[in-house]
């Protein structure tokens, strides 16, 4: 017996106002379409006995119609394969509120699909194997009540599908996550496979000797950078005998270049790092994030998003963060200096740059204080 195992789709995720050229659609939300497509793909080849999803499946409880007329055309490959599609409602895309309806029941009118997203337990049976589902439930009193019912099947191979965190070791700080009762964990030992949704690396838990996080299909975030992406293979020899391995999918690349305690370093220094980054690297069409941390003011000015783009001409997207340094007591030869206005770091930059004029200097910034005042008026 061979199941699938995926995860976290998000479809109908958007980011970076970026639009494919020749579709028209926002380029992130393409990538996550083209993951998913991947993924049905796969199984079309492989044909396994089942396909499962844990949650997440959609990015918001009200997806735009384009996330729900390709989720309807990809979903009906499969359908009209014979092979049989389980999933649960995760925290995205679970109302907030009982007087809205799940998304996920629409799922339901396509044959072989079988969606969980009500607020209870529940079962699908094929042949020797049971594929039990917890959906998300805002309630965590109807949650728990919903955990202590649920009850594996004599004589199947039962498998688990939770949108959760095992613990708090896989939260991620979003509205409406929940974190999976301690004292209901030895619950779980009555299910051959716990498989998780939610956490979107993919990765193997402790507490159960079968229970794996399939993680996301694409990245949709930077705490996700040099995490590979895909999905799992379940393979059931025996109920005490299963093997998992994970299948990486093609994703859009995302880099991350760090520099930190930049005060200490010239200017220069700080874009030929920048420079060498960008050489050995692949950054076309990469989403690089760039992290400078510890910067003087007037060096933050220097590194506009402009001039890191012409460091970084063939990326997709760069992501910049800056932090101005902040000494502390006299921790560091760092002269310190206060600013508090942007007039203050404007007349930093022109003493920076003119080092060898001061008296230049200081009549520019003479010059601009009327601009700054007039400003604040």
């Amino acid at each position: 017996m061979k199941i699938l195992h995926f995860s976290d789709t998000h479809l109908g995720f958007q980011a970076f106002d970026r639009v494919h050229e020749d579709i028209g659609v926002n380029a992130r939300e393409q990538d996550i379409y083209d993951a998913f497509e991947r993924v049905i793909t796969r199984a079309l080849e492989e044909r396994p006995s089942a396909v499962i999803h844990s949650g997440d499946f959609f990015h918001r409880p009200s997806p735009s119609n384009r996330a729900l007329t390709f989720a309807f055309e990809q979903l009906r490959r499969l359908s009209d394969a014979g092979i049989p599609l389980v999933l649960i409602a995760g925290n995205h895309e679970t109302p907030r509120t009982f007087y809205n309806s799940p998304i996920l029941r629409a799922l339901r009118t396509i044959p072989n699909v079988y969606a969980i997203c009500g607020q209870q337990w529940e079962t699908y049976s094929f042949h020797e194997l049971a594929i039990h589902g917890v959906p998300h439930i805002n309630d965590e009193r109807l949650l728990r009540k919903e955990l202590e019912r649920m009850t594996p099947i004599d004589g199947c191979f039962n498998l688990l599908l939770l949108h959760t965190s095992i613990g708090k070791s896989f939260l991620m700080d979003e509205y409406g996550e929940q974190a999976f009762p301690a004292e209901l964990e030895e619950r779980l030992l009555a299910f051959q496979f716990i498989a998780l949704g939610h956490w979107h690396n993919m990765q193997r838990v402790s507490v159960h000797p079968n229970a794996w996080y399939a993680g996301s299909t694409e990245r949709l975030s930077d705490a996700e950078i040099g995490v590979e992406k895909g999905f799992l293979w379940i393979k059931v020899h025996s109920p005490s005998e299963v093997a998992v391995s994970f299948e990486p999918l093609p994703t859009r690349s995302w880099l991350k270049c760090e520099i930190n305690r930049c005060y200490e370093r010239s200017s220069e220094e700080i874009l030929h790092q920048l420079k060498d980054f960008a050489q050995q690297n692949d950054i076309y069409e990469a989403i690089v994030s760039i992290s400078l941390d510890d910067l003087r003011p007037e060096q933050s000015i220097e590194f506009t998003n402009m001039r890191l783009k012409e460091v970084f001409p063939t990326a997709f997207e760069l992501l910049v963060r800056r932090r101005i340094y902040a000494p502390s007591g006299g921790s560091t030869n760092f002269e310190r200096q206060q600013f508090e206005q942007l007039e203050d770091i404007f007349a930093g930059f022109v003493r920076q740059q003119l080092k060898a004029d001061p008296q230049l200097a200081e009549r520019l910034i003479a010059r601009a204080l009327p601009y700054f005042r007039q400003f604040e008026e």
